[in-house]
């Protein structure tokens, strides 16, 4: 036996490597089967060019035993071998190099970008230590007589001797500490095979179960046969013509624990640029085990490299608003730093994640376009969700907007943006022409001597289109929409209008702006008019505005100046009295009660108030306005209809007492 002592610092590093870099413990034992994994590989290779290197043990597996009596788990393979010289090597680099030239190796890699340290410096070995209080690993090579044994309690130094082994081979033993008992369950064990190394390419052999009591097993003691604990072929890389649904929906439930059926499945295989396989699917219903508030949560799906999983909830492939999405990735592009958990940010990464991304907005509109109940059933369960793009991604926002659904006013049903401008109107609008463009157009057109001075040019600063608009309104719910005052001339000339009640909504419009090079338009703008008028119509409402005018003015001072920007009439409210409108270039009146919600400053905003002179009642006032100017009862109703108007705009009244004292009055003179 010959004993090795560490450094002073050694034990310190170590403390960092399998205390800090490691959060979960479980990992030890993925980290320990890929190593085996890792040897039958070298073993393969080596045998290509050897061909009496495998000697008569060309079956390769790999074995884990676990014995609760003796503290222990063991893992064994019949890959490649280690000489001693090769265990004093490479399990305990630490101590061979010392703790300021492994410390030296270690940011030298980070610096050259060798981004496989776990490898290179066994680092997946020492995570053993997080749950034994002793290691021991044999190993026999054929380029030695005697198989060796390296044994390290981690603490004091390490030592090696002989061991009676002559096979090719190599066993590792775990002396499992006080603190992590429960490990030692085969159930355990098995349940934690299953989670890391289920696909890893080489079959994981454990003992069968043993159904029989304790008092049963010493009776008749048995030895139970080994069995494979792992499926060795991962569902993605097979091809998908020979997947089942049932494989398809068996997979859904194990990674979502759903038990609803998936929107969809989506297996895609690229190699391109990036080369990654996987397997996703959508919830269609709403998951009862998932909690999607709180983004920060575990969601995303699983990523595997080599076979093995790397990270449980990958949330750096997907973004935070698909983070419903669930299933499996595999790729072998991306470089890992020195922990297995934790991901190196890097292009191959952004690739992933955008054709992922793009992968899954494409398989909505398939399902969009195919199955468009179970669709439905899907947005109303978590649109809440997927509407987070605005924060996040405006690269592909009109991607996201085509799969986007909106009730419609018209319709009493969810359509889409593409569906809305099937039935919207056209309308010939003059709009301020491109000068660069119109330029262009417009000298083909020109003469030689217009040409040099582009004279003519310069005289067209306006130019007619035919165009189309995407009108929405905002509102706290569905039926207070449909009451709002705004909606009165679109109802006359049949154009529909989409309703939006959520919070995000307002944002989501801002965001969106425009879909297709079409505007979307908030019917609460002020310069809405859906048809053209004729000049008769025109004189009409001139004189109209004539005759109203001083009772505008009279208005707007009872009002107060600061709420109201100007009193104008609008012929198109319907049966409705007034209503207050958004200055062009203002912001909607729903953003600016979400963003002072937020605590966010907004300047304050006058409003327009339209007056219908179409009304019984505002004919009444202006009767009243001239016959007399000092009226208290016109005085009254002007605040007691403009308090109405704020209500319908679900505004809270400034002076809620007055507005509960006119209502009084009027009820009280009403019942006389």
């Amino acid at each position: 036996m010959t004993n090795y002592n560490f450094e002073a610092e050694t034990w310190r590093v170590l403390e960092l490597l399998t205390h800090s870099i490691y959060s979960n413990k479980e990992i030890f034992l993925r980290e320990l089967i890929s190593n085996s994994s890792d040897a039958i590989d070298k073993a393969r290779l080596k045998s290509l060019t050897d061909v009496n290197f495998l000697w008569d043990d060309s079956d390769f597996k790999i074995f884990i035993e676990v014995d609760d009596k003796k503290n222990t788990i063991t893992i064994e393979d019949n890959g490649i071998w280690m000489t001693k010289q090769e265990m004093i090597s490479n399990l305990w680099t630490i101590a061979k190099s010392g703790t300021k030239e492994f410390l030296e190796k270690l940011e030298k890699a980070k610096e050259n970008k060798e981004h496989n340290l776990i490898w290179q410096f066994w680092v997946g070995f020492y995570s053993a230590f997080m749950i034994a209080d002793k290691v021991e690993v044999e190993s026999k090579s054929g380029l030695d007589s005697k198989a060796h044994k390296w044994i390290s309690d981690w603490k004091t130094g390490y030592e090696v001797e002989n061991s009676d082994r002559i096979k090719r081979w190599t066993k590792i033993t775990l002396f499992v500490n006080e603190a992590n008992k429960e490990l030692l369950e085969e159930w355990k064990i098995r349940e934690l095979v299953k989670k890391y190394s289920n696909y890893v390419s080489t079959p994981i052999m454990m003992k069968a179960y043993d159904p029989r009591t304790e008092e049963e097993k010493q009776k008749e003691p048995k030895e139970m046969d080994f069995e494979q604990v792992n499926e060795t072929k991962p569902l993605w890389k097979k091809d998908k013509k020979d997947v089942t649904e049932e494989e398809y929906k068996s997979l859904y439930q194990s990674v979502s624990f759903d038990w609803n059926n998936p929107l969809f499945s989506l297996q895609t295989a690229v190699d391109w640029l990036v080369s990654y396989k996987s397997i996703l699917f959508s919830p269609k219903d709403q998951n009862m085990y998932q909690n999607l508030t709180d983004p920060n949560l575990d969601f995303w799906p699983k990523l595997y490299v080599q076979n093995v999983l790397i990270l449980e909830h990958s949330k750096e492939l997907l973004p935070i608003y698909l983070r419903f999405i669930s299933g499996v990735i595999e790729t072998n592009d991306l470089p890992l730093n020195i922990s297995r958990e934790m991901l190196q940010s890097n292009s191959t990464l952004d690739r992933i994640k955008k054709s992922l991304t793009k992968k899954v907005i494409s398989e909505f509109w398939k399902i969009l376009k195919n199955k468009r109940e179970d669709y439905e059933v899907f947005w109303r369960n978590y649109w809440k969700v997927l509407k987070e793009w605005i924060y996040y991604d405006f690269e592909l926002k009109e991607d996201i907007a085509s799969i986007s659904l909106f009730k419609s006013y018209s319709e009493n049903k969810y359509i889409t943006l593409e569906e809305y401008l099937q039935k919207a109107p056209t309308k010939t609008e003059k709009v301020k022409c491109d000068h660069d463009e119109h330029w262009h157009h417009c000298c083909h057109e020109c003469s030689e001597e217009e040409e040099k001075t582009h004279s003519h040019c310069h005289e067209h600063k306006e130019e007619t289109k035919e165009v189309k608009k995407i009108y929405y309104i905002i509102a706290k719910s569905e039926s207070e929409a449909r009451i709002s005052p705004f909606l009165s001339q679109f109802k006359k000339a049949w154009v529909d209008v989409l309703i939006l009640t959520d919070a995000i909504d307002s944002f989501w419009v801002t965001a969106l702006d425009e879909y297709k090079g079409t505007k979307l338009v908030s019917i609460t703008a002020s310069d809405i008019e859906l048809e053209e008028k004729t000049e008769e119509q025109k004189q009409e409402e001139q004189k109209q505005k004539q005759d109203f005018k001083s009772l505008s003015d009279f208005i707007k001072n009872i009002i107060w100046e600061d709420k109201i920007e100007e009193v104008v009439l609008n012929n198109n409210l319907g049966e409705n009295l007034w209503a207050l409108k958004t200055p062009k270039n203002w912001i909607d009146p729903q953003l600016e009660k979400m963003m002072r919600a937020m605590g966010q400053e907004v300047p304050a905003q006058k409003r327009i108030f339209e007056l219908n002179p179409e009304n019984k009642l505002v004919s009444i006032m202006k009767t009243e306005f001239e016959k007399d100017v000092k009226s208290d009862k016109l005085a009254d109703a002007i605040k007691y209809s403009y308090y109405q108007a704020v209500l319908i705009e679900w505004w809270e009244l400034e002076n809620m007492g007055e507005f509960i004292a006119l209502t009084n009055k009027f009820a009280s003179q009403y019942l006389k």
